[in-house]
């Protein structure tokens, strides 16, 4: 029995992507994006109700999320918590893997490692590349003064 010549063939079929999963997205990725970060974005400034009203989920969540590892808030003197501009994006972050793509606890901490090398791995990509920049001058700097380049 043959088989239909286009049933060995990869089926090309075009994916929909649904306008929350889209959203969800395009939220994580700016959350990635650490050019938004201004001077200030990491200091401890919100206590957990105003930090809670700014994420959009119950205080008692938030501790819940800090009891997982997902967030490691701040602390005053008198041992209250405080939120920086970075834990509530963070929490936010946290909050679409939940809420809008369904992760659970297990699904989330993966997704945050993943996005925590992502980012590292972004800064050493950034790092190679000045330093590629600066040999790649200084070569052309020796090589403009004592003539053009040969290849062998």
């Amino acid at each position: 029995m043959s088989m239909p010549s286009d049933a060995s063939e990869p089926a090309r079929q075009a994916v929909e992507i649904p306008d929350e999963m889209r959203l969800a997205c395009d939220a994580l990725c700016h959350l990635l994006d650490s050019s938004v970060r201004g001077p200030g974005h990491s200091e401890p400034r919100y206590v957990i109700s105003v930090a809670s009203r700014m994420v959009g989920i119950e205080a008692h969540r938030l501790r819940h999320y800090e009891r997982l590892g997902f967030v490691h808030p701040g602390r005053s003197g008198g041992n209250t918590r405080l939120y920086s501009q970075e834990d509530v994006d963070h929490l936010r972050c946290v909050r679409t893997l939940m809420n809008d793509l369904g992760l659970n606890s297990a699904g989330v901490q993966f997704a945050l490692a993943l996005m925590k090398r992502m980012d590292d791995l972004q800064r050493e990509v950034a790092g190679m590349s000045s330093r590629l920049g600066r040999l790649e001058r200084r070569r052309r700097g020796v090589n403009g003064a004592t003539g053009p380049d040969v290849e062998e």
